[in-house]
């Protein structure tokens, strides 16, 4: 699979281009690559052009070169994102972090967002979950200080560390050959981390608090694809979000949890084709 780069706001983004037909934009979350969603992509089929980036969330092996790593930038880089590449009528499906910084980006008045024409949303921070509760203490450590940050950043990174991580948020985790794919840099490159630390310091509910009001204006369809056995973000969070967006559906997947691309990818590629 052919891997392109582009510039956006300073950073250089590696992305998979794949298929053709209506575009969907992938946006995982954080300490992961793109690959987390080849197995959607390859369940999508050649008739959707699949978009999968790897955000600079700790697992980019670009180099960053001081660019504002921010939540609040990285979630403008994904709408600047959609304009340098002159993307339209575009379904964006984000999981974890990656959906707290696409509604992020919704409550961005600096942003214009028409390009998006669909969300789906998989288990993901919102509202004063971001990060979710189980996650705020390696938020507030991150913030301390940014060695004893690097020092859990490390210890997430090692094989024990890797199978901890996927535990906490995959009924079914992969095989080895997936694991080292989807951390990628963030398993052996000290710089990735460091900007997992910067960013995960940054993350904050007044973020996702914001897009309140853009939720509740949100003129175009929204699927919540919510994995159901899942501790982070418990189906409560997608009933919420159905409530408050105005043409929104939720598809509860079963046997799945917060990483609903690895438990049940041909449920999520259904929802994103269907849904």
């Amino acid at each position: 699979m052919t891997t392109h780069k582009v510039q956006v706001d300073g950073v250089d983004i590696d992305y998979t281009d794949t298929g053709a037909g209506s575009t969907i934009l992938f946006v995982h979350g954080v300490y992961v690559t793109g690959a987390l969603w080849t197995d959607v992509v390859t369940e999508l089929g050649p008739g959707f052009r699949c978009i999968a980036p790897t955000w600079p969330l700790g697992a980019h092996s670009t180099p960053t070169d001081g660019a504002d790593l921010g939540a609040e930038a990285t979630a403008r880089r994904i709408v600047h994102f959609t304009d340098i590449l002159d993307l339209t009528n575009v379904t964006v499906v984000a999981n974890d972090t990656g959906g707290g910084l696409v509604l992020a980006s919704l409550g961005d008045p600096t942003l214009e967002t028409s390009r998006i024409t669909r969300l789906v949303l998989t288990n993901c921070d919102s509202y004063e979950h971001f990060p979710p509760g189980s996650f705020a203490q390696i938020v507030k450590l991150c913030r301390f200080s940014a060695a004893v940050g690097g020092g859990i950043m490390r210890l997430l990174a090692t094989g024990p560390g890797q199978r901890f991580f996927l535990k906490n948020v995959s009924k079914h985790p992969p095989n080895s050959n997936r694991q080292r794919e989807i951390f990628g840099a963030f398993a052996n490159s000290a710089a990735a981390r460091r900007d997992a630390v910067t960013l995960t310091a940054s993350l904050d509910p007044a973020l996702t608090l914001r897009a309140a009001a853009a939720i509740e204006a949100f003129d175009r369809p929204v699927t919540l694809a919510w994995g159901i056995e899942d501790q982070l973000f418990p189906l409560d969070h997608a009933r919420r979000l159905r409530d408050a967006f105005p043409h929104s559906t939720l598809i509860e997947i079963s046997d799945s949890s917060a990483f609903v691309m690895l438990d049940a990818p041909g449920a999520l590629a259904d929802a994103i084709r269907n849904g």
